[in-house]
């Protein structure tokens, strides 16, 4: 009974594991088809054979009977097969079921016509049919080794009746050929389910081999999307972002889209001041509130750090509508825990309909909308900037400064002049400022705010300051000994380990004292990276040279810059001298000039141009004072002479 429940689980399984199922029906295309074909040849040949020995019935109209159904068969096989197509589980299972439940029946009523046939005729015909049914019952047998319900069905329905048919021959050859056939099918029988086995363990081994390579499509696919995916924010990142610009600049279909570039204001403090934990929740929360408001027309990315990026597809009011509604969302405050932080945003948009096409398109608008960012930021004090023509010129403008200070010779073209620093009580000249000046033989005299702006944007800067330092050096020799030699770093400079170990050594190689050189800086180039700006005026003041903050009250959190920085010395930015709201402003210079009292800093107002402003910041107690009221720039020649001069009058009078 235990064999019996077995046999019955294993027919009962067929088709139960789907891809073996699957396999197992894909070779029976091939094979079935001929098995069917050598049941009608074989069969056909013995009808044939024993056609005036047998009676018609079973010569002609039982095998007639029988071939129709196998033709029928072979056909339906033959054209499965011929499609090519792997059925689906289910089919597969049916199909499975079907042959294994029809295999039973044909081999009976094929083996019943022939040991019926093997009744006629003589011993030759007798034999000829006892050869076929064997031979046929092997072939099918061997047939149908991808199914072996059914090849065992086939052999225990047919091996044991032809037997018992031999042996009741009483003929020794009978018997001779039913040993060898029942010897050969059980051989058959086991290298079948031997085979079997191989078969089913390729199948498997093969769906395991594809399980393995699709976890591995899956994972590369998630590989390369996590590649183009910021991790903190999930929005796309800088790559996906140039990826999908070069997309829609060599579409050539005519569609309008607009390239954003946003800028974060107001982040660094907020990273400096709560830590980079507050700061990366701002941005996931940033990121959250703006995929929310871009609506599908737009798709926003993040580059890096506090920039993101947009791309819009759509028509130039839509474009720009959609940059303006995301800058202004950013000016709401946000929640970052039990926080409420506030920060702004700054939008350069370029539209791609005021671009001609060209194969650099998508190079051109993004140059145009950090073009368009920096505008609003520098000029526009945050919000959106649209590019425009007028900012196309001063690209051009730009870029032949640029080329013209790549080709320049920086120590040819470039020269210094120098500003005296006066003590606001005295009178008495105790610095000079040094300042760069160009004259290029391409563009011709270059203002320094451009071309300064231009270098910091490119290495030139570094070349650009070690040459002011050289010639300042130079032209200071013609001075007296007791003045001081100011000089501006950049944020490049103060940030470029290799520059700033540079400086030392021109100024080791000039004999100047370092104790006579003040180090300016502004609050900008500061705030770029605090703590490696605060290490390296460190380094310069250890030393003995002086630092001094410039353009004081135009950068941010500069209360913290006061008492943080390595200072000697604070300059009040022209700004708050001048006319306009001049009560406000001079209510900040005092304000400022109590408080670098109260650190012990020294105080220098820039921009001086008038008596007036001179006697105010005497009466707040301004220690030292710059401007044209007492001399604009001059040339490194005349400032030996400029200040022999103003001593010379300072005595008279």
């Amino acid at each position: 009974m235990a064999m019996v429940r077995r046999l019955y689980r294993w027919y009962a399984g067929i088709g139960d594991d789907p891809r073996l199922a699957i396999a197992q029906v894909t070779n029976l295309y091939r094979q079935v088809p001929l098995l069917y074909g050598l049941l009608l040849i074989n069969s056909l040949a013995v009808a044939v054979t024993h056609r005036d020995s047998a009676p018609a019935l079973l010569t002609v109209t039982v095998p007639a009977l029988l071939f129709a159904v196998t033709l029928i068969r072979l056909l339906r096989w033959a054209r499965a097969g011929r499609r090519g197509v792997a059925p689906s589980p289910a089919a597969a299972r049916r199909q499975l079921r079907t042959i294994t439940t029809a295999a039973g029946p044909i081999a009976i009523a094929y083996m019943v016509w022939s040991l019926l046939l093997m009744r006629y005729g003589g011993a030759a015909q007798q034999t000829h049919a006892a050869v076929y049914l064997s031979t046929t019952v092997m072939g099918c047998v061997f047939c149908l080794m991808s199914l072996p319900q059914a090849a065992l069905l086939v052999a225990t329905m047919v091996v044991p009746p032809f037997i018992a048919a031999c042996l009741a021959h009483y003929q020794i050859m009978f018997a001779v050929i039913a040993t060898n056939v029942a010897l050969v099918v059980a051989v058959l029988l086991r290298v079948l389910f031997n085979s079997f086995d191989y078969f089913r363990d390729q199948v498997a081994a093969r769906a395991a081999l594809e399980q393995q390579h699709a976890e591995l499509m899956r994972l590369n696919a998630e590989n390369g999307r996590l590649a183009l995916t910021d991790s903190l924010t999930a929005l796309p990142n800088r790559r996906q972002f140039h990826h999908d610009l070069d997309l829609l600049a060599d579409a050539h279909d005519g569609t309008p889209f607009a390239v954003g570039l946003l800028d974060l204001d107001r982040f660094k403090p907020v990273n400096d001041t709560y830590g980079h934990q507050v700061g990366d929740l701002l941005l996931v929360e940033l990121a959250r509130r703006l995929r929310a408001i871009a609506g599908g027309a737009t798709t926003v990315y993040r580059l890096g750090g506090d920039e993101f990026g947009l791309l819009t597809v759509g028509e130039r009011d839509e474009s720009v509508a959609a940059a303006e509604r995301l800058c202004q969302s950013i000016a709401a405050p946000f929640s970052v825990g039990e926080l409420r932080v506030a920060v702004g945003g700054s939008l350069g948009l370029a539209l791609s309909g005021e671009v001609e096409a060209s194969g650099a398109l998508a190079g051109e608008l993004f140059d145009r909308a950090d073009y368009a960012l920096y505008h609003a930021k520098r000029v526009n004090g945050g919000g959106t900037c649209v590019f425009t023509p007028d900012m196309a010129r001063a690209i051009r403008t730009d870029r032949a400064i640029e080329a013209a200070l790549q080709a320049s010779a920086l120590d040819e073209e470039l020269r210094v002049v120098a500003q005296p620093i006066v003590a606001a009580a005295s009178g008495t000249i105790v610095a000079v400022e040094w300042l760069a000046r160009w004259h290029s033989p391409l563009v011709g005299e270059v203002p320094p705010a451009e071309f300064i702006a231009i270098a910091e944007r490119s290495s030139l800067i570094h070349d650009i300051t070690l040459a002011v330092f050289r010639k300042g050096f130079a032209a200071a020799r013609a001075l007296p000994g007791e003045l001081a030699l100011s000089f501006n770093l950049s944020a490049c400079d103060l940030h470029s380990p290799a520059t700033m170990a540079a400086i030392e050594r021109e100024i080791t190689a000039s004999g100047v004292a370092a104790e006579r050189i003040w180090i300016e800086v502004t609050e900008t180039a500061v705030m770029r990276d605090p703590p490696a700006a605060a290490r390296a005026l460190a380094q310069l003041r250890a030393r003995g040279i002086k630092v001094a903050l410039d353009d004081f009250g135009t950068g941010h959190s500069s209360l913290s810059n006061l008492h943080q920085l390595p200072l000697d010395k604070v300059k009040i930015d022209r700004s708050f001298l001048a006319d306009d709201e001049a009560a406000r402003g001079w209510a900040v210079v005092a304000a400022v000039v109590a408080l670098c009292r109260s650190l012990a800093l020294e105080c220098v107002a820039e921009g001086v141009q008038t008596e007036a402003q001179l006697d105010a910041l005497l009466r707040i107690g301004c220690g030292a004072v710059q401007g044209y009221l007492f001399s604009p720039p001059v040339e490194a020649e005349a400032a030996a002479a400029l200040v022999r001069e103003w001593e010379r009058r300072r005595e008279a009078a």
